[in-house]
């Protein structure tokens, strides 16, 4: 039977390839995958394979829908992120640049922005104020701006244009203290240090940043220092330092001219008295009205400077004829004695002066000064409110003292200061009733130093206390070897006289330092009589009182020396404990032929006597003066007549033997 050629076929089952063999190597890896190995695949196993590859088709299909999916979804966030970050960092990077411009703008520092080529691109505020306006510099070579004016005076660029490309590529560069010229037209020199920074990108430089800082404060404040290292704060005068270098200078000037300059050293009169009595800053106020008078007194090549305190000093230069200084002097002390108004109240003031004309001599400034300090004192010493002159008489004068001075110190450190007594008896029957202890200082170069050269140098360097405290202790020693030998023999012991300084008696230790000395050598109070002077009492009448009542209350007793020369108030004489007044040998000289000075001394000791003292003359040295001084009813007396000033050993042969038996007393110095 013939088959219908137009009736379908029946479907076939999936045929495997024939041949193993033929099948490609990428089929049989995966066949092996499938666990299809050896014999061909049969129609189950081509139909579970070809199933489980239609299966990874499709889902790579759906990974790779979803991969595209993601991708797609990724690049829009993305997108969104990016443009949120390029606008924050644009944000940031705005705010940046505006803080960097609000530095570079208000900065006190010039800042100059540089291309690669040199051109200003860039000024800050500050570096315009310093070379001109921005538009007259950006675009402008920098050594056209940056112009340094040189020690010659003439300006030239700071850093040539042919240097600027060394100095960009070597990094940074500077220099300090230079002067720079201002391009703005104004021809002003500017005190700067200027700095250059290089800009790089890549390690490339691309320009560069010029840093001038302005050193005007600095400068400024270097010249106040210097201000106040050379002059005096309170007055605007120059200091000690200044006028001792140009004395100097003015010097060296004068040894190869012949014109010698001259030095006045001024020191006002009462000052302290001023300060205590109106206050500090009325001693201030005087201190600038004087140094004003002062400038107006000297020609405008003279120098006028304060050494400190109210101490002053004048050089003038190639002064050559001495009427000039001293018609300076003169005008100073006419200036200042004009009244001075302090705090609305008028006072008066005067000054002391020293003038000291330089000479080959002078071999330096000090010297020269010094002898203008020496005329200063004598001038006080004549009165004050006047001049001296320094002269060869004062130089030597001025190192005897130092060497005065030099000899006391050795002396009183090695105890080598003695004692001479002088003997004090009674008017009316010529029995001795003590001695006066002087101070004797025998020097090894100057031979025999009286009393009254060297205790003024003890009182001026402090020596005066170790100067007392040794006459107190040899006093001490004596009288009481005295008083034993006699007090033995049934005689009435006798009294010694010590001499104390005006620094002694002011000192709140004067008593402890006498009741150290009497215990010492078992000395009775009674047994010793300080002696002071009037005038001394008088500086100080309240704490002189108080010295003079505690000496009374330990029972020693006080004298008053030089009675009648210091013009002292009834009033004090009245209020101070004392036992005895010393009537001064200048009432005692002329008393024999002179009837005014025995009414004086007559005067003097009614007086005394009134108010229960004890009356001593002093310096008697002939009988009629004996006399007339027994007539007028002075109970004590000494002198050369009564004995001259003799050493312990002789004072104490006079002290201890009879009145028959004392020998004659020996000269003393």
């Amino acid at each position: 039977m013939t088959s219908d050629l137009t009736s379908p076929e029946p479907e076939q089952p999936f045929a495997p390839p024939a041949v193993p063999g033929a099948q490609h190597p990428l089929l049989v890896r995966q066949l092996e995958r499938c666990e299809i190995v050896g014999a061909p695949p049969s129609a189950e196993q081509w139909t579970d394979f070809v199933g489980r590859v239609d299966r990874a088709y499709a889902d790579a299909d759906r990974a790779q829908t979803l991969v595209e999916r993601t991708l797609a979804v990724s690049a829009v966030e993305f997108a969104t992120m990016y443009e949120q970050l390029q606008a924050q960092t644009s944000h940031v990077l705005a705010a940046e640049r505006h803080r960097l411009q609000l530095v570079f703008d208000s900065v006190t520092t010039a800042l100059v922005v540089i291309e690669r080529s040199g051109t200003v691109a860039n000024a800050n505020p500050e570096a315009e104020r310093m070379f001109g306006p921005a538009e007259s510099l950006v675009g402008r070579p920098l050594d056209e701006v940056l112009l340094m004016v040189g020690r010659d005076g003439v300006s030239r660029p700071m850093l040539p244009i042919a240097e600027l490309d060394d100095v960009l590529l070597g990094g940074r560069w500077s220099r300090h203290d230079v002067r720079l010229l201002s391009t703005d037209g104004s021809d002003r020199s500017i005190a700067a240090d200027v700095a250059i920074v290089p800009f790089t990108e890549h390690d490339v430089c691309v320009g560069g940043l010029v840093i001038v800082t302005d050193n005007a404060d600095r400068e400024a404040a270097r010249d106040r220092l210097a201000w106040q290292a050379s002059h005096d704060p309170l007055t605007g005068l120059v200091n000690r330092a200044v006028v001792t270098e140009r004395i100097e200078l003015a010097l060296v000037g004068a040894r190869r001219s012949g014109a010698w300059p001259s030095v006045l050293f001024l020191d006002l009169d009462r000052f302290k008295h001023i300060n205590d009595s109106f206050g500090h800053g009325a001693g201030d106020q005087l201190l600038t009205t004087a140094a004003e008078r002062l400038m107006r007194c000297v020609r405008s090549i003279d120098t006028v400077a304060r050494l400190g305190g109210d101490e002053f000093v004048i050089l003038c230069e190639s002064a050559g004829d001495t009427e000039l200084v001293r018609g300076i002097a003169e005008r100073i002390l006419e200036a200042l004695m004009e009244p001075f108004d302090l705090q609305g109240e008028q006072t008066h003031a005067s000054v002391s002066i020293g003038v000291a004309h330089a000479g080959p001599h002078h071999t330096s400034a000090d010297a020269l000064l010094h002898d203008a300090d020496l005329a200063m004192y004598r001038a006080k010493d004549r009165g004050r409110n006047c001049y001296d002159v320094a002269d060869e008489g004062l130089r030597v004068n001025a190192a005897e003292r130092v060497l005065l001075e030099r000899g006391l110190r050795s002396a009183i450190a090695r105890r080598e200061l003695s004692v001479a007594y002088q003997p004090v008896k009674r008017a009316d029957d010529d029995e001795l009733v003590g001695f006066e202890a002087l101070a004797r200082w025998v020097h090894p170069v100057l031979g025999d130093v009286r009393p009254d050269r060297f205790v003024p140098v003890a009182e001026e360097t402090g020596l005066i206390q170790a100067l007392g405290d040794r006459m107190l202790d040899l006093a001490c020693r004596d009288v009481a070897t005295w008083n034993r030998e006699r007090i033995a023999h049934g005689r009435e012991p006798l009294v010694v006289h010590v001499n104390i300084s005006g620094r002694e008696l002011q000192s709140p230790h004067l008593l402890g330092r006498v009741r150290d000395a009497l215990r010492r050598h078992d000395v009775p109070p009674h047994w010793l009589v300080l002696e002071m002077t009037e005038t001394m009492l008088l500086d100080d009448p309240d704490k002189a009182l108080e010295r003079l009542r505690e000496l009374k209350l330990a029972g020693i007793r006080v004298a008053i020396d030089d009675f009648g020369t210091g013009y002292s108030s009834l009033a004090y004489l009245r209020r101070y404990p004392v036992h005895m007044v010393k009537i001064d040998r200048e009432f005692v000289a002329e008393i024999a032929a002179s009837t005014q000075d025995q009414c004086i001394v007559r005067a003097m000791v009614d007086l005394a006597k009134g108010l229960d003292y004890v009356v001593l003359a002093e310096g008697v040295e002939t009988g009629a003066e004996l006399e007339v001084l027994r007539t007028l009813g002075c109970q004590l007396v000494q002198g050369y007549l009564i004995g001259r000033p003799m050493p312990s050993e002789d004072a104490l042969l006079l002290a201890t033997s009879a009145p028959a038996e004392a020998p004659a007393p020996v000269a003393g110095s």
